[in-house]
C-alpha cells in the first residue's frame, strides 16, 4: 500500500530520543504512513535504534555526516508518500496527527 504521509526524520546521534519519536508514529490512527529515518553519520547507535522498530513502514537510510539539510533532501528523494512532513529526531506527534493532516489537505483540495 502506498503511504499517504511520509515522515522524514534526519537524525544525528539521536539514539536516546529517536525511539520515542518512532513510537509516536506507531500510535497514529492513520496507518498509511512511512518514516524515513536518515542517519546522518551518527556514532551512537542511531541506525540501530531505528532498525529495532520492527515495522515495514520505518526505513533507515545512512549517509556520511552532511548536516540536516542534506539529510532532509535525501529523505525526500526516498519518500513515497503523497504528503511530506519533516520531524526532528526528538519530536513526537499526537495519535491524530496524520488523520488531521489528511483532513486539512482534503479541505484544501475541495476549495480549489
Amino acid at each position: 500500500m502506498t503511504p499517504r504521509v511520509s515522515y522524514i526524520i534526519p537524525a544525528y546521534n539521536a539514539a536516546a530520543t529517536l525511539g520515542a519519536t518512532l513510537r509516536s508514529l506507531l500510535a497514529q490512527r492513520e496507518d498509511r504512513w512511512e518514516a524515513v529515518v536518515v542517519d546522518d553519520g551518527s556514532r551512537d547507535g542511531t541506525a540501530s535504534a531505528a532498525a529495532s522498530v520492527r515495522d515495514a513502514r520505518v526505513q533507515v537510510v545512512r549517509i556520511p555526516n552532511s548536516g540536516p539539510a542534506v539529510a532532509r533532501e535525501r529523505g525526500w528523494a526516498v519518500a513515497q508518500g503523497e504528503y511530506v512532513v519533516f520531524l526532528d529526531a526528538d519530536d513526537q506527534v499526537t495519535p491524530d496527527h496524520g488523520a488531521r493532516l489528511l483532513e486539512a489537505a482534503r479541505g484544501l483540495d475541495s476549495a480549489a
